[in-house]
């Protein structure tokens, strides 16, 4: 890659996170999460791939979405099988042990997967290819056939340069064509004769301490790049609630009143829906600090039946329908910015009223909104350290009180 090359990525990306960063009106931090003194066993096993794909099957090990989808390309990819297959040293996999037989991958994604897909010989074409990838393997769940064999997927051959004069012998092989040369079986040595360090880790204490685990997942994380808190909840605490939470993020009328048409890249958006839906549900037991609390609230929402999925989502899509006679800026401030301890209270008051009334047509008269704004306790508990105790529920009684359907 030229230098250019890679200043020109660098800015991108620097652009694309500031661009996040100021779509929500700053809030000030009510305090990062008490790290308690924990203890972790640490085991070393060196499983060969026949081990780790047997693993994958059985659906003990599970590839942890974290909003990012497989990206490796097959030169890359390539590359990964050849340096196992002829014995080349390759960086160690983390795993996390939440139960008997039930493994998170806390780093090593792109190699577990690129592994799978070998053995499969099939390789996504397209980001439709990488979004069933990680709808399957997410959930231990092995990718159907009928998928693999879609048309976002092509074979998987090898792609591998040759080395000055001399052919590559494993340049366009798949896994079922990989040779044997001279008495060397490339196949076997795949599958059983190449192992990789993989390091499995598991808590011991505290005991059932989501904040501990939450510490681990965020410090042991592909690349040395610190991931936002909502991309670690989505391997922490992965379930139908937060897919179906990405599936609202989606939502039109949300895209709109937020300012953006694209998902955002870290899921800031995704965190302000969480958010919404944990106040909707446990507002009165609300304790700072925030991220403590949606951990908490994560964790319940694993737990969450279908029809309490069901209810929650047609209770966000009638939340929107009583949006549909405002302005797309009433979540903003003067700035343009939007401002989640606003939009959170609104929300809270608007789907209660709905709980308890039903929506009947109404929508949110535009002027409760404008005055619950002027609200001078409103202002100020929306102004610093919104994420304090009172603020919070100053915030949403006053939501209650002003908003009105009509």
């Amino acid at each position: 890659m030229s230098i250019y090359k890679y200043w020109g990525l660098l800015i991108m990306k620097l652009l694309i996170k500031k661009e996040e960063e100021e779509i929500f009106e700053k809030e000030m931090e009510d305090g990062d999460l008490v790290v308690k003194p924990f203890q972790v066993d640490c085991l070393p096993n060196d499983y060969n791939i026949s081990v780790l794909m047997n693993l994958i099957q059985r659906g003990y090990l599970k590839i942890p979405s974290f909003q990012r989808n497989y990206v490796w390309n097959k030169e890359m990819a390539s590359k990964f099988i050849e340096s196992i297959i002829i014995g080349l040293p390759i960086p160690q996999i983390f795993l996390f042990e939440q139960s008997r037989n039930d493994f998170l991958v806390v780093d090593g994604q792109q190699r577990i997967v690129t592994i799978y897909l070998f053995k499969k010989k099939r390789f996504p074409k397209n980001d439709l290819g990488r979004a069933v990838i990680r709808k399957y393997l997410s959930s231990g769940t092995e990718i159907p056939a009928y998928e693999l064999s879609g048309t976002d997927f092509e074979d998987f051959n090898l792609k591998l340069p040759s080395r000055s004069e001399e052919r590559n012998p494993l340049n366009s092989k798949n896994y079922d064509t990989l040779p044997t040369e001279n008495g060397f079986d490339f196949k076997a040595n795949f599958d059983f004769n190449r192992t990789i360090r993989t390091m499995t880790i598991r808590q011991i204490e505290p005991e059932h301490d989501e904040s501990s685990m939450y510490e681990i997942f965020s410090r042991l994380n592909s690349g040395g790049v610190t991931l936002k808190p909502q991309e670690i909840r989505m391997s922490l605490f992965y379930s139908l609630f937060f897919e179906t939470t990405l599936e609202m993020n989606k939502n039109d009328l949300w895209r709109m009143f937020l300012g953006k048409k694209e998902p955002l890249l870290h899921m800031n958006d995704v965190e302000v829906l969480l958010r919404s839906f944990a106040m909707l549900e446990m507002h009165d037991q609300y304790k700072s600090p925030m991220k403590a609390f949606l951990n908490m609230f994560s964790e319940k929402a694993k737990k969450f039946s279908d029809e309490k999925i069901i209810e929650l989502q047609i209770l966000f899509d009638q939340f929107w329908e009583s949006c549909e006679g405002l302005d797309k800026n009433s979540f903003k401030n003067e700035n343009g910015k939007f401002v989640i301890s606003h939009f959170e209270a609104v929300f809270v008051a608007v789907c209660e009223q709905i709980r308890n009334e039903g929506l009947n047509g109404r929508s949110i008269d535009p002027k409760s909104l404008s005055a619950l704004k002027d609200d001078a306790e409103f202002f100020n508990a929306s102004q610093q350290r919104t994420a304090e105790n009172k603020h919070v529920k100053t915030r949403i009684m006053k939501a209650k009180t002003y908003i009105v359907l009509r």
